[in-house]
């Protein structure tokens, strides 16, 4: 668990002594210790079996036989990682330098980036990036997104999305938030969101159809596991967005970027209605709603007057979720998971798992 706190520490400290400046160096040295951190695990993950032998089935075939494995550009990208001998260590690292650029672009946007940042932390880039090698990347690419997004007109930010479900399917329900904005009568526009829904829902569960078929290691010890937890992944956004709406007025004049984030708001609530029935698909789809509790962290002090409570807020904020990171590492039933911490720098080339 150490590694877990010091890495969460690197960012926590900074987002209560240090939230008035800027320090590119220090910010950037972070970027790279995560990328890292991140890319280089090794063992670690409850996904970690199946990209293994994801990338031993990969390794071999020709590449556009590869591409029709699971979502396209990440199986060229494991095809090609696999080529080089480098294995699940060359995409994870590739993989997590993107999902790391689009985290930093999206918390430079917030009053306090580094307050924004220890918010994606605990279960963002802890629990779900480090296990979940394909979401992550389109994460980053949708988060880069919308750190963008005032200045994407309808066209280019469908661009991004459709780009980020190249790497996973599940980036597809975020069309949604393209198409909202198209002018339209009302009712065309709720059925063509209506259709856009049931699409992304349906090749998510192709897409996770064919995980199951070609990694049978992660099916039978994951998915009794995973899936329970969609309600609680959902309430990590669903809360904030609750508090938001509720006080609209107040945040609506805070937040640079409220419309976006009243929309995702919104979509948690939608996602809310899905979360008895299809676990897996919500709780896939509800790690695209982290800009909400991101958001919401890094404007929280401001929401106090100037003087001691803002600082009392940082504190607060920074304790509480270096709280959720141990609570989630001692309690989770998948925590076992992510222990020992490893990295791949610090073992023998005969310990790594690579192409045969």
């Amino acid at each position: 668990m150490t590694a877990y706190i010091l890495v969460y520490c690197l960012v926590a400290i900074p987002a209560i002594f240090y939230w008035r400046r800027t320090q590119p160096a220090a910010w950037i040295a972070a970027g790279m210790i995560l990328v890292i951190f991140v890319g280089l695990r090794h063992e670690v993950g409850g996904d970690w079996s199946g990209y293994i032998l994801l990338t031993e089935r990969i390794n071999g075939m020709p590449p556009l036989e590869a591409a029709r494995m699971m979502e396209p550009m990440y199986s060229l990208l494991t095809w090609l990682s696999a080529q080089l001998g480098w294995g699940v260590y060359g995409v994870n690292l590739l993989g997590a330098a993107i999902f790391v650029f689009g985290l930093f672009s999206y918390c430079a946007k917030q009053p306090n980036r580094w307050l924004a940042l220890a918010a994606a932390m605990p279960f963002l880039v802890i629990v779900a990036v480090m296990s979940a090698n394909r979401q992550g990347i389109a994460i980053g690419i949708v988060m880069y997104a919308m750190s963008q997004w005032e200045r994407l007109g309808i066209a280019r930010r469908a661009a991004w999305i459709l780009l980020a479900a190249l790497f996973h399917v599940s980036a597809l329900l975020l069309l949604v938030l393209a198409v909202a904005d198209i002018k339209m009568s009302r009712l065309k526009k709720i059925l063509l969101l209506a259709f856009l829904g049931v699409a992304s829902l349906w090749l998510l569960s192709k897409s996770e159809g064919a995980w199951e078929r070609y990694t049978t290691v992660y099916v039978e010890q994951s998915h009794g596991a995973y899936s329970p937890g969609a309600v609680f992944h959902l309430l990590l956004n669903l809360v904030p967005a609750g508090i938001m709406l509720a006080f609209r007025k107040r945040w609506s004049r805070l937040v640079r970027d409220w419309h976006l984030l009243q929309q995702l708001c919104i979509l948690a609530f939608a996602l809310l209605a899905f979360s008895p029935f299809m676990t897996v698909a919500v709780s896939r789809m509800s790690l695209y709603l982290f800009p909400i509790s991101i958001t919401f962290i890094a404007y929280l002090p401001q929401v106090m007057r100037e003087g001691p409570g803002r600082a009392l807020a940082r504190i607060g904020c920074a304790v509480g979720l270096g709280a959720v990171l141990v609570a989630w590492l001692a309690l989770s039933n998948t925590a076992f998971t992510y222990f020992p911490y490893q990295n791949a720098l610090f073992l023998r080339s005969s310990e790594l798992d690579l192409p045969k």
